[in-house]
């Protein structure tokens, strides 16, 4: 089997063994039926101002409550933005369960041979920053040869 693809099948098999049961919940669920298809009840839970929940089964997967209804569930999207022999940028959707009108959170890792780094990178940013720093740069006009046939002379005294 090739690599690639035996990669692919475990990440699916460990996102799978992850949130079990998750795949089977569907709006209209109560809090009952939802806590019994998981199999438990959430790992963490977040409470909004709207009277709606959000209830967390992992960091990969969550639903939003509301009056004890399902109302959405969530989970983390990973893509890959690059990949070259020396490092590999992964662009990941956290699951985000809020109430309408709010924003996930994004996130991204770098892997590299020296580690793995986790933040936002903004590639705008990283070109403006670029674009910055080259246009601060002052370099020097070539100087014109010299017309004696490029030995230097010395001013007379």
């Amino acid at each position: 089997m090739r690599p690639a693809l035996l990669s692919a099948l475990l990440a699916l098999a460990a996102t799978g063994c992850a949130a079990p049961g998750f795949e089977k919940l569907y709006p209209g669920m109560t809090a009952a039926q939802v806590a019994d298809t998981m199999g438990k009840g959430p790992a963490r839970a977040q409470e909004f101002g709207d009277g709606s929940a959000a209830w967390y089964f992992d960091e990969d997967h969550c639903v939003l409550m509301r009056d004890q209804v399902l109302v959405a569930k969530s989970t983390t999207e990973t893509r890959t933005a690059v990949r070259t022999p020396v490092g590999t940028l992964e662009d990941q959707d956290k699951a985000w369960c809020g109430p309408p009108g709010t924003d996930g959170r994004r996130e991204q890792t770098v892997k590299t041979p020296f580690g793995t780094f986790k933040g936002t990178v903004d590639p705008a940013a990283v070109s403006e920053q670029v674009r910055n720093s080259v246009r601060h740069q002052q370099v020097p006009p070539a100087s014109p040869p010299a017309s004696d046939g490029g030995q230097a002379t010395q001013p007379a005294p």
